[in-house]
């Protein structure tokens, strides 16, 4: 049995290593930002039937979006916050292509995750910076959909508290307020946003169970050194609509 298990956990490593290598290769062929990172978050989770079982009527779902075409929709639109936070952040919708869609159909959380993740952040109310996206983190946490395990994500939020501890107070608080509130909101990435951008934000987030009052509550993220390293152009503490002042 011990032998058998090692074999295992050696086939597993060895199956992480090809898909990183596909990932870097990928990445350094100019391969278009969107694949890589479905690559790369099919690589990190694997979601169990329960949580694959709720994404069945968006399978392969992941229509292209224009940016630019979202600005000309109402500003209190789920699309125009949207296009207004990643021009914002230098930042552009994760489009995939036609063949990736394709090879991971039949993983649905990977394609539904890489085309929202930064709908999270609008939805939630969420800036770009790091206590935001330990807000976002949190809020997978709470939907039972983080992109990795409880102790990448321990070792996450213990070593972005320490390296900015300016933050750690607003990451922490976030984080927190996260997994709270997608205990309680319907499964975000089983629904079909990309054909909700024409709907007002409050509408959506009211259909989604997203309280106005939670998104309130954000607390927006300061800067540091580290922030910039890590998230570039996402060190924003631009607070997004109903976001707390």
């Amino acid at each position: 049995l011990h032998r058998v298990d090692r074999r295992q956990r050696q086939m597993c490593i060895r199956d992480s290593l090809k898909e990183l290598i596909e990932i870097v290769r990928a990445f350094r062929a100019g391969a278009p930002l969107g694949d890589v990172a479905l690559m790369k978050f099919a690589a990190m989770k694997k979601a169990g039937p329960e949580i694959e079982a709720q994404l069945h009527d968006v399978a392969g779902y992941a229509p292209a979006v224009e940016v630019e075409a979202l600005l000309a929709l109402p500003e209190n639109s789920l699309g125009y916050t949207y296009a207004r936070f990643l021009r914002d952040n230098g930042l552009d919708h994760f489009n995939l292509s036609p063949e990736l869609v394709e090879r991971y159909r039949d993983n649905r959380y990977a394609v539904r995750y890489t085309v929202t993740h930064d709908l999270h952040h609008v939805l939630c109310g969420f800036d770009a910076g790091m206590a935001g996206e330990q807000g976002v983190v949190g809020f997978t946490v709470g939907q039972g959909i983080a992109p990795t395990g409880p102790v990448g994500m321990f070792f996450g939020r213990v070593i972005s508290q320490l390296l900015s501890p300016s933050q750690a107070s607003q990451t922490r608080h976030n984080y927190e307020l996260g997994v709270r509130m997608g205990q309680v909101a319907k499964l975000v990435i089983a629904t079909p946003l990309e054909s909700w951008l024409e709907r007002s934000l409050g509408e959506v987030r009211a259909e989604l169970g997203i309280e106005e009052a939670d998104v309130a509550a954000v607390q927006p993220s300061g800067t540091s050194w580290f922030s910039k390293v890590l998230y570039g152009n996402r060190s924003s503490n631009k607070k997004l609509p109903g976001a707390a002042d």
